[in-house]
């Protein structure tokens, strides 16, 4: 058994994008659309500071465990899992996408979907709650 929990870029601020479409705001968005092995760690890390990466769900799987099901995340994130992955949607949240994060819990483990498969990387993620929008936020 484990439990995951899934970042996505939900809170973007397009206008400052669009005014600035060459600055360090847009350049940090846009290096999450086509990350490779050797920008994604970086890519990941300006997101996170700009704030941009907000808790989207959280999953459970219940099988054995032994190893992160990331076909079976990807799929249940995408509105066509086989059942094997149960999926809590925290907030209203787009279909997972290159550049989302997941966030192993059970394993303290941390990787981010690229345009082929997943890259493991090491990110410090801290979720502050606030009661009062009862929504988590990444700090």
């Amino acid at each position: 058994m484990a439990t995951y929990m899934i970042y996505q870029r939900n809170n973007v601020n397009i206008d400052h994008i669009n005014a600035k479409p060459n600055g360090v705001y847009a350049k940090a968005y846009f290096a999450l659309g086509m990350p490779t092995t050797d920008t994604v760690e970086d890519a990941v890390s300006d997101a996170i500071y700009h704030e941009m990466y907000e808790p989207t769900m959280l999953m459970h799987d219940d099988t054995d465990g032994l190893r992160t099901p990331f076909e079976a995340i990807f799929d249940e994130g995408n509105g066509y899992g086989n059942g094997t992955i149960t999926s809590h949607d925290i907030c209203r949240h787009p279909s997972m996408s290159v550049g989302d994060v997941l966030v192993d819990l059970t394993r303290k483990q941390t990787h981010v979907c690229m345009p082929t498969g997943w890259h493991d990387i090491n990110v410090n993620l801290q979720l502050d709650y606030n009661p009062l929008s009862n929504i988590p936020t990444v700090a």
